[in-house]
């Protein structure tokens, strides 16, 4: 064999290797590789209806569960706000919206402020038509969302979740830097960049809170308005931030690494941490292009005092596929996916509906 060949035989067995390598090491981090047994400990029923329940939001004084709602895989059709009883999961009801009248609306993240005045406001990413992306406040009055403001800015450039922070004021992250249906999207997730962000808005103006996230997903404030909880899908990770209550300055205090793709979090009545999780990436890739592809669906307990972390619930992509939420409030836990066609609802282990 002569030198030539020689090194292109050492050049083409060195690159399979490196792919072959780089596959492995994809579907390791992504979860394909890894088997999770199915279980939670109580019972759960669905309430048909509610499309694309990527987030919720609960109303602990009131005993309601606000959900954001959009038929995801049809984004011509608008999509709303549902308001769920708690103790009647079946009287969840679309609520009207005054005041804003958007052609589309396609509800993402959301969360709800209760004001020192009483007057509840619901902060709601609203993504249109796609060609640009607001965090909306609307007040909430009865059964209806009545529009209050409408907020863009150069800096929330592709907003995923929100954590209300006052009247006007929220954090939003930006899950990734490259732009919306680019290549760049895919690159960007295949390598791990940590591209993402953190956007705090005092009110008035916005700025970069914190940065360098791989997929920044869900951000919520403790009750006290003390913490703040970050979650990264491709860094698998929740962060906890110190928050200056003068000025909404951050601190990392510590990273909990759960090795899911972390999707939004809740934070119950307690202060405890519920965690919507995708542990196999690539699966819910494919589920979000086509419903026939079910994905898992994993929500995580995390007692942010004790770091005590405990996976409650984990089905293989029945009855609910690829969960982005678990909301929870005494005893009953909410679960909510971004493309399936209803909400779970669950009550721990002795209860009954």
């Amino acid at each position: 064999m002569s030198g030539r060949l020689k090194f292109i035989v050492l050049v083409v067995f060195s690159l399979v290797l490196g792919v072959s390598w780089f596959w492995w090491h994809t579907l390791s981090w992504t979860g394909e590789l890894t088997a999770f047994p199915a279980h939670y400990d109580g019972t759960c029923k669905s309430v048909e209806g509610i499309y694309g329940a990527e987030d919720i939001v609960i109303d602990h004084q009131n005993n309601l569960a606000y959900i954001s709602s959009h038929d995801r895989r049809n984004p011509e059709t608008k999509g709303s706000v549902w308001v769920m009883p708690l103790g009647a999961p079946d009287e969840a009801r679309a609520l009207t919206l005054k005041g804003y009248d958007a052609e589309r609306f396609s509800p993402h993240g959301i969360d709800l402020w209760v004001g020192k005045d009483g007057v509840r406001r619901l902060f709601v990413i609203d993504h249109g038509d796609w060609s640009i992306s607001r965090v909306v406040i609307f007040r909430v009055e009865g059964d209806a969302l009545v529009f209050d403001r409408a907020i863009v800015d150069p800096l929330i450039q592709r907003p995923n979740d929100v954590a209300a922070a006052g009247n006007n004021a929220f954090y939003v992250t930006n899950d990734l830097g490259a732009a919306y249906n680019s290549r760049g999207e895919f690159f960007e997730v295949l390598f791990r960049q940590a591209r993402g962000n953190l956007v705090y808005f005092d009110g008035n103006k916005a700025s970069i809170a914190t940065d360098k996230i791989a997929f920044a997903n869900g951000v919520k404030l403790s009750n006290d308005g003390t913490r703040l909880y970050l979650g990264a899908i491709v860094d698998q990770s929740v962060r906890f931030y110190a928050r200056d209550m003068t000025n909404g300055a951050l601190t990392l205090d510590d990273e909990i690494v759960l090795g899911t793709g972390v999707d939004n979090i809740d934070v119950d009545e307690d202060g405890v941490l519920w965690v919507g999780a995708h542990p196999k990436l690539l699966t819910f890739s494919k589920h979000a292009k086509a419903a026939i592809n079910r994905s898992p669906s994993q929500i995580i307990r995390i007692d942010p005092v004790q770091k005590a972390i405990r996976e409650v619930y984990y089905s293989h992509g029945d009855p609910l596929s690829g969960a982005s939420v678990g909301a929870h409030s005494g005893g009953t836990l909410l679960l909510g996916g971004v493309f399936d066609p209803q909400v779970l609802v669950c009550l721990a282990s002795g209860s009954v509906f």
